[in-house]
């Protein structure tokens, strides 16, 4: 018989079982509120988004009390798979539209029919992350094609965080809503990266191991944060935008419906969206946060990483991109991406 989760707990305290990207836990900057509330965090880390849905479909899901998800994958999780929670913003104070920048206030990647689904506590750039004692700094993906790098590129194995910039390269501008000749055209591209690439990495703390180990001089898309965990371990790596661009993403805290302990859910996430917890994320995986507050807290080091001044007229000209549609006649679908980058990694 399939184990159905047991009741949520009443009140604040107890076990919070939470599966986030690596760095993005938030246990050391909520360490005091956990011990003052008798809260004990377990951890998990994501190799990739699809990690969530994995553990949470099916007739016996895992018990997971907070986890995150990328706004592409917004009405994937909440309308189609229906395995979050509705929120009550009652039980969110600190995600209020007086402290946090309009662009992550109630839009529709997290609020959608009157109803709050996930809470962004996180923002950055994915893009071309390179070691400059193994290559001249790149001006363009197309610089990763260089003889010489052959078998010191890698992607990091993350669908929706590298399939935008396999678009971009292939010169379509139109993702996520590409024809399906377009989808050919891009992934008949890809190859010539493919032939470059070293290693299709699980996860970004793979991508960090390659570029410690002398392994890999670059990798194609990816999280901006890893370089702080290069860097932890001797090993200074930068990231670039490229002429063909970067792009946005921002991440939510949502709690699944197989959380056991709701109460103790809603009140962690009320408190990393408090500006100690943001400005201490922020600074941690070098990327923004949508809180007002915390950028008046931030170091001036990771304040200066984006002009927050400036912030909410900036942030409507970076769409934050969805996922292909579900099902198209003419617009290339999200299984047919997932088939042809399947085919591609294998080398069909």
């Amino acid at each position: 018989m399939p184990i159905i989760p047991g009741p949520a707990k009443a009140a604040v305290g107890g076990d919070l079982i939470t599966l986030t990207w690596e760095g993005f836990d938030a246990i050391d900057s909520t360490k005091e509120w956990a011990t003052a509330n008798g809260v004990t965090i377990t951890n998990s880390s994501m190799a990739t988004q699809d990690d969530v849905q994995a553990k949470l479909i099916g007739s016996n899901p895992v018990r997971l009390d907070v986890t995150s998800y990328n706004q592409a994958y917004n009405k994937f999780y909440a309308d189609e798979l229906q395995i979050i929670n509705a929120l009550d913003p009652a039980k969110l104070p600190n995600y209020n539209e007086a402290g946090i920048f309009d662009a992550f206030y109630k839009k529709d990647r997290w609020f959608w029919n009157e109803t709050l689904w996930g809470l962004p506590f996180c923002w950055g750039l994915v893009a071309l992350v390179y070691n400059p004692k193994m290559m001249a700094k790149p001006t363009s993906y197309k610089d990763l094609l260089a003889p010489e790098l052959k078998g010191k590129i890698a992607f990091v194995d993350d669908n929706t965080g590298t399939w935008p910039g396999l678009a971009k390269v292939a010169g379509v501008n139109s993702y996520p809503n590409v024809t399906k000749e377009e989808l050919t055209t891009i992934f008949e591209n890809a190859k010539l990266y493919r032939e470059q690439t070293l290693s299709f990495a699980p996860s970004n703390g793979d991508v960090v191991s390659l570029f410690v180990a002398g392994e890999i001089a670059a990798c194609f898309c990816i999280g901006t944060n890893i370089t702080v965990d290069t860097a932890r371990q001797g090993v200074v790596t930068e990231y670039v935008v490229p002429e063909e661009g970067a792009f946005m993403w921002s991440d939510a805290l949502c709690i699944p419906k197989s959380s056991g302990n709701i109460d103790t859910a809603y009140a962690f996430i009320n408190e990393v969206m408090g500006p100690g917890p943001q400005a201490a994320i922020a600074q941690r995986n070098i990327c923004g946060s949508p809180s007002r507050k915390a950028a008046e807290v931030m170091d001036d080091a990771t304040r200066a990483l984006f002009d927050y001044a400036n912030l909410d007229g900036i942030l409507k000209q970076t769409p934050l991109l969805g996922i292909p549609p579900r099902e198209s006649a003419d617009i290339a679908t999200y299984d047919e991406w997932v088939q042809a980058y399947e085919n591609l990694k294998v080398g069909i």
